[in-house]
């Protein structure tokens, strides 16, 4: 098998750069206790548009080089312990699709510090830890990106179990794209597409003339 991993995955054909992931993934980060910064970024390129976040790699490079085993492999994934983590960036450098940042969030004791300090670097009690995606870990419905992606381009794969989360409208069809990504994995509850209606013309009104 090509992998092991849970993760969720984009299909650019289907991404339309709306943001709705993002609010989603700070807002859902704010709702489980996390640092409300995004853990997902949609990034506009020639190939096309998508979101990038973490491919949760079965190797990990990134825990292979955290010194305080603040990333390590559990649970299907790479897993990230926000309170161990030293911020020292070795992970970011690790992380090949630059699925790693570096950020903070000013507690609401120093917020008067902030106002007055505006070079961060140097402001008493801010932390700085490893931001990644994490699958909303703790929600019950899944990775929030998924739930709110309004094209379906969004996919939470378990490769083990061979099942799919997808979003309450697939507007094309997965089925080519996730073979694509897992060859040897065969996905049977992949939904069919909720295909757009095409619109009706208005006919025109039918005129009739009287022999004289």
């Amino acid at each position: 098998m090509s992998k092991i991993h849970q993760f969720v995955i984009t299909n650019p054909q289907m991404c339309i750069a709306c943001n709705a992931c993002v609010k989603a993934c700070i807002k859902n980060a704010y709702v489980r206790g996390k640092l409300s910064k995004k853990r997902l970024d949609v990034l506009s390129l020639e190939s096309g548009k998508m979101p990038n976040q973490c491919r949760q790699c079965d190797d990990a490079p990134c825990a292979n080089v955290c010194p305080t085993g603040a990333l390590r492999i559990a649970n299907s994934c790479v897993e990230l312990c926000e309170e161990i983590c030293i911020g020292c960036k070795l992970c970011t450098i690790a992380c090949p699709y630059g699925a790693i940042v570096i950020d903070a969030e000013f507690p609401p004791s120093i917020q008067s510090e902030v106002e007055t300090h505006l070079e961060a670097g140097c402001i008493s009690g801010l932390k700085s830890i490893a931001i990644k995606c994490d699958m909303c870990k703790g929600l019950e419905s899944g990775p929030a990106c998924v739930s709110v992606c309004p094209t379906g381009a969004l996919v939470f794969v378990d490769p083990i179990t061979a099942e799919c989360k997808f979003g309450k409208k697939v507007k094309g069809d997965l089925a080519p794209f996730l073979k694509a990504i897992l060859p040897d994995v065969t996905f049977s509850n992949i939904p069919e597409p909720v295909l757009k209606k095409p619109k009706e013309t208005p006919s025109s009104p039918q005129t009739t003339t009287e022999e004289s």
